[in-house]
């Protein structure tokens, strides 16, 4: 009987640690630190034009449009970067052909602060941008 009770209260622990492993491996794609100190995760990053306000889809159909996303002023926030994977990065897209691959960006009013390296870092201004999106 001890053995029966044992293996029931073993995996009923495994059913319920599975869905907390899961929330806590985030999946790959933009984490976005606000400044009162909560992040969120997200696949794809846009920028409206008009509000200037930042669009982060954070699940997505099968046809890539977004189910569900949040919408961030970007005044709010206190860093983007890529998740914690070393293979993940950012690739911001420059008008003209160009592209920058980072870890890291904040935004600086109508500009972003693309971080190259430790000590090194490059502004681009918004209207330079054709896009910003994850790469693995």
């Amino acid at each position: 009987m001890k053995v029966k009770t044992t293996l029931i209260i073993t995996l009923l622990a495994l059913i319920l640690a599975v869905p907390i492993a899961a929330q806590d491996t985030g999946a790959s794609g933009f984490v976005i630190s606000l400044k009162n100190g909560s992040t969120i995760r997200g696949r794809t990053l846009s920028r409206d034009d008009v509000t200037g306000k930042l669009r982060l889809a954070m699940t997505e159909a099968v046809g890539g449009e977004a189910k569900s996303y949040a919408v961030i002023a970007p005044e709010d926030t206190s860093e983007i970067r890529s998740s914690a994977s070393d293979s993940d990065s950012i690739r911001i897209r420059l008008k003209g052909g160009s592209d920058l691959r980072c870890k890291e960006f904040s935004l600086n009013g109508d500009s972003v602060a693309v971080k190259l390296g430790s000590a090194t870092k490059v502004e681009v201004r918004w209207i330079d941008i054709e896009s910003i999106s994850f790469a693995q």
